[in-house]
């Protein structure tokens, strides 16, 4: 059943003119005719008596008038419900890596409560890949990657990407090193072929050198505490919520690359709310880079 059908009904009966009701929805009197026309063939009754007034309500009509305005109501209450973001409700399957966890990731989930507040997280915090194979077959709904990731049905945003530093145990704190001092001893890095790693590997060898150890971890918790027991230099977000006592930012003669970061998500019925969420990570990250450089 056509709701402006519904809505021509409705105004008719209670203006008492078709004359009136066009005027009121901004068409002309014929449309409401056809429209009243329309609405009679399809309950099979009429609902204006048209023997000796066109805008007389029928008995008929006067019994669906009721539930013609209850029906149009609930069609009003559901756009509003749609347009209104706090009024979002279900959940998203959120895929991310392990630097956005230490980093901004509870600014993140922060404000998301803040916006949706009826909105469930779910979080899978595992390497890109992983995230990016569970993504392909569906079983994620958005992604915060290091790769970037757009086709048909896939939309990415490039976010501001994460300063990232040479850390190591407190007692190196306000020591100058060069990268060849760094190579000396054993590195801990992120998982190997990840992006951080391939950073790495890249600044040495474009400097000629080779680590004489490369420890790869998963968890970027694990590295930090395996570099507060001195074991070894690691590369590690500035800024992350691992840095502690234990813990010292070294002055090395080379920057490490800043990591990239992507929010990716899927076109699909639901695209508007994963935007809505991509862009307050966009402020997140952008906000977590500021505070460093600031």
């Amino acid at each position: 059943m056509n709701t402006r059908f519904l809505e021509t009904f409705v105004t008719v009966a209670n203006l008492g003119s078709f004359r009136a009701a066009a005027e009121r929805l901004s068409v002309s009197q014929a449309t409401v005719s056809s429209r009243i026309s329309a609405l009679e063939n399809e309950l099979g009754v009429n609902l204006f008596d048209r023997e000796f007034h066109a805008s007389r309500i029928t008995v008929a009509g006067a019994l669906i008038l009721d539930k013609a305005q209850h029906i149009l109501a609930a069609e009003r209450q559901l756009r509003d419900t749609l347009s209104d973001p706090a009024q979002a409700a279900g959940r998203v399957r959120l895929g991310l890596v392990t630097s956005v966890v230490h980093t901004w990731l509870c600014d993140l989930i922060e404000e998301v409560a803040r916006v949706y507040p009826r909105l469930e997280m779910e979080l899978t915090i595992e390497p890109t890949t992983n995230i990016s194979a569970t993504f392909d077959r569906g079983g994620l709904d958005m992604l915060l990657t290091t790769e970037e990731q757009q086709d048909e049905q896939t939309a990415c945003m490039a976010l501001t990407p994460l300063a990232m530093g040479w850390f190591g145990p407190a007692g190196m704190q306000g020591e100058a090193l060069t990268l060849a001092d760094v190579v000396a001893g054993p590195l801990i890095t992120f998982t190997r072929n990840s992006r951080p790693h391939a950073n790495i590997v890249a600044l040495f060898q474009e400097q000629g050198l080779r680590p004489s150890m490369v420890h790869c971890v998963t968890s970027i918790s694990a590295i930090a505490r395996l570099t507060e027991r001195g074991l070894g230099i690691a590369t590690l977000p500035r800024g992350c919520d691992l840095q502690g006592p234990g813990l010292s930012e070294l002055r090395v003669d080379a920057a490490l690359p800043d990591l990239p970061l992507f929010c990716v998500w899927r076109r699909s019925s639901d695209a508007a709310i994963h935007r809505a969420i991509a862009d307050l990570a966009r402020h997140c990250a952008a906000a977590h880079r500021a505070a460093i450089e600031g």
